[in-house]
């Protein structure tokens, strides 16, 4: 079975799910049909084979198997623990259980649940870990609440108990940080030490990852391969490994590098050793479950494997140098789609932080090793503190190139050219891999130059949860109405900040603040400290007027004697390209009224809804006066406020307006 054939249908899964998903199918699809296609002849049988394997992968992606069994007592396998939260599978369904009150039941334990089905629905803030996705990937549609429970099976083996006692032989808090990320794989994203990683685009070097275990693995083999059989020594490299597997033995890297080594060492007894068949092999049995297409520790080794089999004649004949480093360049480009996706930017600097740092890791993992056995060598903590203060002293943000995460047609296009050039490469075909390069190159390029925001304008309502934020983008000249602002988040840093950069904005010309309720402007102190920001208005100082950027006109002007702050609150209107947009801040009914006295015509096809879809605003008097085609609701999900209250939605559906909300969709974006 070839390894590439087999990837047809390894990947095949692919398909059903979303787009990004299925331009992945496409192009591996692509990529098995041209690498069999002169083969074809006396292939037959394989491809059929292939194909209907391919089949039968799509029919078992259309299912969505449902539990037979009751909430009232339903049955399940703890395959999943966390600190608040275990996923149970029952056997054909997975659910996801918030166990902030039941700590005592552990990985693998056995249970019956007495409870019942809801559906789950987590608060996402712009830029924040989409924890809704993130279970949507592992297979969990429900949330399955509990009433009470009974422990059918008990495992006393508790991972997180033995994680603790290794982390309690250091004192130092830097060694610990470092101990968590590379061996550990408990992983403080909110940490000094991890935002410095995500800041020098370099994070994907510092995870628990297959690049590094596979290397200890690979190099234990070799060294017991001095003294032991091929078989004899997988086994033993494997024993010698495995304390750091079940240390981390949530983690879907381990589950992969343990299946792949499994089929490895049947292929050895059996001498049929093929190190692409047993890697083929290996997603198949992965795929037995489905949704770990979705993990990253499948998709980035499938991507490596498949691309490194066409970059042979890059180091072969070549200098002891560049077999070394040339593949860690390549691996450097094969993850960069992902490392922009968790960064929103890339960075050509990084690459000499991979060929320094991953060799050094390595190390690293070998020295933290004998700790898990409880032996603490001395030297360790200050070898780990002074790697520790050198990666926060280096700083090379300052070469980020902010660019958006790929769309999916532009995934395939990347991986295409990538492919193309390795491909020519390997068959020799001069002019076709250097025009390959060309165009990858020059796709670089062009997608890092800020093109779309030279050309269009953009108005966004960003979800910062429980308060109002517009980014009104008029080509490069950008203004920012309110900031949000909340006493438990940095919104600015957290929500605003990486919004910016990702959409590639360095500077806020102007900030509007509509006026000073906290969750309206708390967050301007911050983003005042740590982004380029020019002129501040609020009601002071703001008026009907037109300016260089865009014209925007202030409806409420009667504040002067007013001492409610909503009362205040600027009402805001203007135009952009066919579009026009009305910004009610926090204004009131009254305020309303006196609105609809004033102006004749207040007509917009965009409404931000008054006081996040408060009872107070949004009467159905000035929603008729205002004719909106939508309106856009910035609020919190499930907030202790109620808002939306249903008046207000029922108000707007029984005029037809299209309602949005923040919550629901997150950031609410219109590119004009």
């Amino acid at each position: 079975m070839k390894f590439f054939t087999a990837l047809l249908y390894a990947i095949s899964g692919l398909l059903l799910f979303d787009k990004q998903a299925f331009i992945y199918g496409i192009v591996i699809f692509l990529i098995a049909i041209f690498l069999t296609f002169k083969k074809f002849r006396r292939e037959k049988k394989v491809i059929i084979f292939h194909a209907v394997i391919f089949i039968c992968f799509l029919i078992y992606g259309l299912l969505e198997i449902k539990t037979i069994q009751s909430p009232e007592a339903i049955k399940g396998i703890v395959i999943k623990r966390s600190e608040n939260y275990f996923v149970l599978f029952d056997g054909l369904e997975r659910f996801y259980v918030n166990a902030y009150n039941f700590r005592d039941i552990n990985l693998f334990d056995v249970i019956e649940i007495n409870g019942y089905f809801t559906e789950y629905n987590f608060s996402v803030l712009e830029s924040d870990f989409d924890f809704n996705l993130y279970l949507k990937n592992l297979g969990i549609s429900r949330e399955l609440g509990i009433n009470s429970y009974s422990t059918l099976f008990k495992n006393y083996i508790n991972c997180s108990l033995f994680q603790s006692d290794i982390i309690s032989q250091f004192k130092s808090e830097k060694t610990i940080e470092l101990l968590n990320t590379l061996i550990l794989d408990n992983i403080n994203y909110n940490s000094a030490f991890v935002k410095q990683l995500q800041s020098n685009t370099i994070f994907y070097l510092f995870s628990l990852s297959g690049i590094y275990l596979n290397y200890f693995i690979y190099k234990l083999v070799d060294l017991l391969s001095v003294r032991f059989k091929p078989f004899l020594s997988n086994i033993l490299a494997l024993l010698i490994v495995s304390p750091l597997l079940i240390l981390n033995i949530n983690s879907f890297v381990v589950l992969r590098i343990f299946v792949v080594c499994l089929l490895k060492l049947i292929s050895i007894k059996r001498h049929d050793y093929d190190s692409l068949k047993y890697k083929s092999l290996s997603y198949l049995i992965l795929l037995i479950n489905k949704h770990n297409l979705y993990q990253y520790g499948f998709i980035m080794p499938l991507l490596i494997s498949t691309f490194m089999q066409f970059s042979k004649l890059l180091f072969k004949r070549r200098k002891w140098y560049i077999k070394k480093f040339v593949p860690i360049i390549l691996i450097f480009f094969l993850v960069l789609p992902f490392s922009i996706s968790f960064n929103n930017s890339f960075n050509i600097i990084s690459i000499l932080f991979s060929l320094v740092f991953m060799p050094i890791i390595r190390i690293i993992i070998v020295l933290f090793y004998p700790s898990i056995f409880m032996i603490n060598l001395p030297f360790i903590e200050p070898i780990m503190d002074a790697f520790y203060d050198i990666i926060m002293f280096l700083d090379i943000s300052v070469f980020n190139i902010k660019i958006p995460e790929f769309s999916p047609i532009l995934v395939v296009i990347y991986y295409l050219l990538i492919f193309s050039f390795l491909y020519f490469r390997e068959i020799n075909f001069k002019k076709f891999y250097e025009v390959a390069m060309s165009g990858y190159l020059a796709f670089l390029l062009f997608y890092c130059l800020p093109i779309k925001n030279t050309f269009t304008n953009s108005v966004s309502f960003i979800n910062v949860g429980q308060g109002d934020s517009t980014l009104i983008r008029v080509k490069n000249k950008t203004i920012l109405i309110d900031t949000g602002g909340s006493l438990t988040k940095d919104i600015a840093n957290d929500c605003l900040i990486p919004y910016f950069k990702k959409n590639r904005i360095y500077k806020i010309d102007e900030v509007i603040i509509t006026h000073y309720d906290m969750d309206h402007y708390h967050a301007l102190e911050n983003l005042k400290a740590d982004f380029k920001v020019g002129k501040i208005y609020d009601y002071n100082n703001f008026s009907e007027r037109d300016n260089s950027i865009l014209s925007i006109y202030n409806f409420n002007t009667n504040f002067i004697n007013v001492v409610d702050e909503n009362s205040k609150s600027l009402v805001l209107w203007f135009g952009l390209n066919d579009k026009s947009f009305l910004l009610m801040g926090d204004a009131p009914i009254e305020i309303e009224h006196e609105l609809v006295k004033k102006y004749s015509n207040l007509d917009c096809d965009i409404l931000k809804v008054g006081h996040h879809g408060s009872d107070t605003s949004s009467s159905l008097e000035f929603l008729k006066a205002v004719t909106p085609e939508e309106a856009i609701i910035s609020c919190g999900l499930n907030n202790r406020y109620g808002h939306p209250h249903e008046s207000v939605i029922e108000n707007l559906e029984s005029l037809n307006v299209k309602v949005r909300r923040t919550d629901y969709e997150g950031t609410i974006e219109y590119v004009l």
